[in-house]
């Protein structure tokens, strides 16, 4: 979990300057695509550089779904913005378009982390019990049933299992155990929930991830793909691997059951992030080695070559604390990158509604690491949902 970022009180009054960030006040900042008031800051409108998020009270970690974002407090408890088609905002209500404003996701306590998907949102709670929320046509909600849910719900079927980290995907979520081991639910068209076969029926229970015995300790989910870090630091790969982002070399697709990513050796992995048809990885050493998709150089290798179907090392990135990769349109492969770098944001990719921070008039995409101008003193988190990131 992130550790705070300073925060004095305030309040969610429009006048609001977004255009002088005081993340030094409300603890986090958005900016790029808004349509669904993802950005959090009361309005609309696209931004290209960033925008408070208008929550007065101190932000821990962010976390972004396709178009809604979250933020866990040092309250422990959670704020949710953007789109609420599908109850993803955890109100209590679904279905009435963007919301602009943050507002606190309903009966949430003694939360400790987040996780945004495609149009559902996870927490896991102090207890290492997790609950769900939003769209679960799918199952990814893992409470047994395909309703949809505008409150959270508790993920049923782990027994006395203590969860220590969660991912949701597009359709899928993934939650690790403290036994090293790992549960999907949710989507398994293509072989994301890593049990060795694809299935068009819904999983709304957990099930175990086939890993082969490997114990490990982090995970994430991309849109229709999951990616583990075992304990030896190597990364496994699973799903949809129709742009490389499984790391197998090829584009042999589906991959339902997981294999070692390729072309990682001599280096150790400590955390990994899945984006639209890429996979990023930091290494222990702070540097980020990436693979899949590169059509808007969401790699940061300095290159548009597309795809990389070895792992390749972002330009210049040092001392990296952590990563996020985003999401585009769908199946498209066309997404943008975030990390902290030495204490600063950096940004990537696609930057076609500002997404990479670095102001207009040009929304050219972008193949290497370049800095986005915060408020934020000493970043500890980034999130990159569908064109619109966040940081705290």
């Amino acid at each position: 979990m992130a550790a705070p970022v300073a925060a004095a009180a305030g309040n969610n009054e429009p006048e609001h300057n977004n255009d002088k960030p005081a993340a030094a006040l409300h603890g986090a900042e958005s900016w790029g695509f808004n349509s669904a008031g993802q950005l959090g800051n009361g309005a609309t409108d696209d931004r290209d550089t960033a925008t408070t998020v208008h929550i007065p009270e101190q932000v821990l970690t962010v976390a972004a779904g396709d178009s809604h974002g979250l933020a866990l407090l040092a309250n422990h408890t959670v704020k949710a913005w953007g789109s609420n088609s599908s109850g993803q905002l955890g109100y209590g209500v679904s279905g009435k378009g963007g919301q602009a404003e943050p507002g606190t996701v309903a009966g949430l306590g003694n939360v400790k982390a987040i996780a945004g998907g495609g149009a559902h949102s996870l927490a896991l709670l102090n207890n290492g019990t997790v609950m769900a929320w939003g769209l679960n046509n799918r199952g990814q909600l893992g409470d047994g049933t395909t309703t949809n849910r505008d409150r959270p719900v508790a993920v049923t079927g782990l027994g006395a299992a203590k969860v220590t980290a969660i991912s949701a995907g597009g359709l899928f979520s993934l939650v690790l155990l403290a036994d090293g081991t790992v549960r999907a639910f949710g989507d398994n068209s293509v072989g994301q929930l890593g049990i060795g076969s694809v299935d068009t029926d819904p999983h709304p229970t957990p099930v175990p991830v086939v890993l082969g015995g490997a114990k490990i300790k982090a995970i994430d989910a991309g849109p229709t793909h999951g990616l583990a870090v075992t304990a030896a630091g190597g990364v496994k790969g699973w799903g949809d691997n129709s742009s490389g982002q499984v790391g197998t070399g090829n584009q042999v697709t589906p991959q339902p059951t997981p294999v070692d990513v390729v072309g990682l050796g001599g280096v150790k992995v400590k955390a990994v992030s899945g984006g639209e048809g890429f996979s990023l990885a930091l290494l222990t050493n702070g540097k980020v080695r990436g693979w899949g998709s590169n059509a808007d150089g969401q790699l940061g290798d300095g290159t548009f070559v597309s795809p990389r179907l070895t792992p390749v090392e972002a330009v210049g990135l040092t001392g990296v604390t952590a990563i996020s990769a985003g999401i585009g349109p769908g199946g498209m492969g066309l997404a943008h990158s975030l990390a902290i770098a030495a204490g600063t944001v950096k940004a990537w990719g696609r930057n076609s509604f500002g997404q990479l921070g670095t102001g207009g008039p040009t929304t050219t995409s972008i193949n290497v690491p370049t800095t986005v101008r915060t408020g934020l003193s000493k970043p500890k988190s980034v999130a990159a949902g569908q064109n619109f990131s966040l940081a705290s």
